[in-house]
């Protein structure tokens, strides 16, 4: 498990599952009328799995960072910074491509998860020499400055400036569940496009950078060869952040909708993400990923052969970057064929561009799956040329002589 360029199972599966379930809400979510959004269905697929696949990703995303610095024979850390920055740059670059490709300039400024990633990818570099302790420190301080920074420059007017109660969930939890009751308002503002990239966005830079910073402190642990000893304590962390973000959300029921912006005791919000939701999510994703650890790196026997589930959740982490690009394009394109056929461009109200019913919904993404998994079948037999991460390993060696993209055979 720790040895040197050997690869974490658990990460390779989890990542594959967030990717999963993310295409299977996208389009369920997105898809759906408004009118749907009272159902379990949908309070199941946005709150529930992208709440939690979002942290988890992120997450994964830091851990890598601690895996990436262990090549053979050691690195220095000029050659580390190389790689982070190029790396770091080539993802917020196809993070803008892929919103201008699938959603148009008007999205461009909503700051989509790969510009993130991207931007963490350089900042953690530099983090990964801070200890340990230094790093809860600094997860604390996002989590808890962010409010105060949002409430300084006007945060919620970038959303409508008003909450309401999330349907459904209200009906059985009345208050502890909010949302906007409009989108954000991206725009081609210079001052309002750094403020969305900083605090106001789909995924700000805080608080979000805080989940690769706890993926950093995790992925520590793990080539340190002290996870499996450190599982029950990662449980009951993950249980007690959860307990602490309901908490603050029962407390915050009573308190105006709009302290999710500003206070720490608020209700649930996934946009923007209040301090409530980031425990849950914080301790929704440690529970997640110490339960894959657990079942697929201390239970499972070295050499054993991968079977089909896993070989294909490990697949599509193998294609993470490109099933995430081309997932977009297969939502953004089909709106763009309405908007050919009828002269109207589906309008996004909420989360949802009103085209289908819930189930039919669902079902688009479970094809939508369908064909994303049978063509990176394929394409990996092809030697996965052309992929995005097959053109970010043939940059980067030309960058950093010598750099080979580290996968998991299929074995």
């Amino acid at each position: 498990m720790t040895s040197k360029g050997s690869r974490v199972l658990s990460v390779d599966a989890a990542r594959g599952f967030a990717l999963v379930c993310m295409v299977l809400s996208h389009f369920t979510v997105f898809y759906s009328t408004k009118s749907v959004s009272d159902t379990f269905t949908i309070f199941f697929f946005e709150y529930l799995l992208a709440g939690w696949g979002a942290g988890a990703f992120l997450m994964m995303m830091g851990m890598s960072q601690v895996f990436s610095g262990r090549g053979p024979g050691g690195e220095d850390s000029l050659r580390l910074f190389k790689k982070a920055f190029f790396r770091g740059g080539y993802l917020f670059g196809v993070g803008l491509i892929m919103l201008f490709l699938a959603m148009g300039p008007g999205m461009l400024w909503r700051w989509d998860i790969l510009t993130l990633m991207g931007f963490a990818t350089i900042i953690l570099f530099f983090f990964r020499f801070f200890s340990s302790w230094l790093l809860v420190a600094l997860s604390v301080a996002i989590a808890v400055i962010t409010p105060y920074l949002r409430r300084m420059v006007d945060i919620a007017g970038e959303w409508g400036g008003a909450f309401e109660q999330a349907p459904f969930i209200s009906k059985y939890l009345p208050g502890m569940f909010v949302e906007p009751v409009s989108d954000y308002s991206a725009a081609w503002e210079f001052g309002k496009i750094i403020k969305g990239f900083f605090l106001a966005g789909d995924f700000p830079v805080l608080p979000w950078l805080m989940f690769p910073v706890i993926g950093l402190l995790m992925g520590r642990r793990i080539i340190q060869g002290k996870m499996r000893h450190d599982l029950p304590k990662f449980f009951a962390l993950g249980f007690l952040l959860l307990c602490l973000g309901f908490g603050f959300a029962y407390l915050g029921g009573s308190k105006p909708a709009d302290s999710v912006v500003g206070d720490l005791v608020s209700p649930f919000c996934f946009y923007p993400d209040s301090f409530s939701m980031i425990s849950a999510q914080v301790g929704m994703s440690i529970i997640a990923l110490s339960l894959f650890y657990f079942f697929f790196d201390v239970r499972k026997k070295e050499g054993t052969t991968l079977g089909p589930t896993t070989r294909l959740l490990v697949r599509t982490s193998n294609f993470a970057l490109t099933f995430y690009f081309l997932h977009y394009l297969m939502i953004g394109w089909p709106l763009l064929g309405v908007y050919l056929f009828t002269g109207k461009y589906p309008h996004m109200e909420g989360n949802y561009y009103n085209l289908m019913d819930v189930f039919p919904a669902l079902l688009c993404g479970i094809g939508a799956l369908a064909i994303l998994e049978i063509g990176i079948f394929f394409w990996e037999r092809k030697g996965s040329k052309y992929s995005l991460e097959w053109i970010l390993e043939v940059l980067t060696a030309r960058i950093v002589p010598g750099y080979q993209r580290s996968i998991r055979k299929m074995t």
